[in-house]
C-alpha cells in the first residue's frame, strides 16, 4: 500500500511545479523529496518524471498520478473527519436550533434525557441544517420546513407567530395586526443572534434601523428602558413573559410564522426514540 505521505507530496509538486518550491511548502529539503519521489516510482512500479540535468518534470504517467493522489488525500481527510464526527457523537450530542425559543425549550429535554453526555448547540439559519446531519456535523436538528428525503426521521415539535411589541404612543400600537412593510423606516431593537429569523423582515424593511444587540442582557435593558419596537415571540405571550406597559401587536406576513420540526437521521431513529416519544406538536408552543 501506497504511503499517505508520498501522494502528500507528489500532489504539493505538481501544485508547486518545482522540487525547490515544493520543499519549502513542506518544510522539507530537496534531496529527501527526491528520495520520497524514487521510492513512490519504485512502489508503484512506473515512471512519473521525465528527468534532464537541471530539471524534473511530471510525465503524462506522472500528471495522472497526482490528480489521483489529490482524490486519494481528500478521501483520507474525509475519513478522518468522519471517524472524528463519530466519535465525538458518542460522547456529545451535537444540535442544530434555528431559533432561539426552540432551543430555549428543547435544551432542558435533551439535557435530562441524555444526562452524562455533552450536549453542544449551535444557533443560526437552519439553510445546511439536514446536509450537516448526513455528514453527522449534528445528531439533531430543529428546523423550520419540514423535511423531505427517507434518510431523515422527524416530527413536528411546535409552532411560533412574530408580533411586534410597542409602547402604547406608537401609531401602530392601535391596529389589530401590523404587516412587516409598515415598519418600514423605523429604528428596531434586535438580537443578533436568532437564527433563520434574522433574514425574516430584511426584505420588507430595507429601511428599517435595526440596532442590533449582541448580549441578552443589554438587548432586554435598553428594550425595557426606551420606545424602540421589538420583535416578540408568541411563546413569551402565550407564557406571560412580555415586557411591561407594551402592546403587542401580530404580524400577519407569511413569514412570521412557521412550525418547527425536530429531525434526525433515520439511521438513529432507534437512539432518540424516547425523545421523539416525548415531543409534540405543542412542545415550542
Amino acid at each position: 500500500m501506497t504511503e499517505i505521505h508520498l501522494l502528500e507530496q507528489l500532489a504539493a509538486f505538481a501544485d508547486c511545479g518545482t522540487l525547490s518550491a515544493a520543499a519549502e511548502k513542506l518544510h522539507t529539503s530537496q534531496p529527501a523529496l527526491t528520495r520520497s519521489m524514487k521510492k513512490l516510482e519504485a512502489a508503484l512500479g512506473v515512471t512519473l518524471f521525465a528527468r534532464s540535468k537541471n530539471r524534473l518534470l511530471l510525465n503524462e504517467c506522472g500528471t495522472f498520478a497526482a490528480s489521483m493522489a489529490r482524490r486519494v488525500l481528500e478521501e483520507d481527510r474525509e475519513f478522518e473527519a468522519h471517524v472524528k464526527a463519530y466519535d465525538r457523537s458518542l460522547h456529545t450530542i451535537s444540535v442544530g436550533f434555528c431559533a432561539p425559543i426552540p432551543q430555549a425549550v428543547l435544551t432542558p429535554l435533551l439535557n435530562n434525557f441524555f444526562a452524562g453526555l455533552t450536549i453542544s448547540a449551535d444557533m443560526t439559519d437552519d439553510s445546511s441544517f439536514l446536509e450537516k446531519l448526513e455528514r453527522r456535523i449534528y445528531q439533531i436538528a430543529v428546523v423550520h420546513e419540514q423535511p423531505k428525503g427517507e434518510q431523515f426521521h422527524w416530527k413536528k415539535c411546535g409552532h411560533e407567530d412574530l408580533f411586534i411589541s410597542l409602547m402604547p404612543e406608537n401609531p401602530l400600537a392601535t391596529r389589530s395586526e401590523v404587516h412587516l412593510s409598515d415598519l418600514d423606516g423605523m429604528s428596531i431593537l434586535l438580537l443578533s443572534r436568532i437564527g433563520f429569523w434574522a433574514n425574516t423582515h430584511r426584505a420588507k424593511t430595507p429601511n428599517a434601523k435595526y440596532l442590533l444587540q449582541i448580549e441578552q442582557e443589554s438587548f432586554w435593558e435598553l428594550a425595557m428602558n426606551s420606545s424602540y419596537p421589538v420583535f416578540e415571540s408568541s411563546y413569551h405571550i402565550r407564557h406571560g413573559q412580555t415586557l411591561h406597559g407594551r402592546i403587542n401587536v401580530p404580524l400577519i406576513d407569511s413569514e412570521c410564522h412557521t412550525d418547527y420540526y425536530l429531525v434526525a437521521l433515520a439511521t438513529e431513529r432507534k437512539r432518540f426514540a424516547t425523545l421523539f416519544d416525548h415531543i409534540t406538536e405543542t412542545t415550542v408552543w
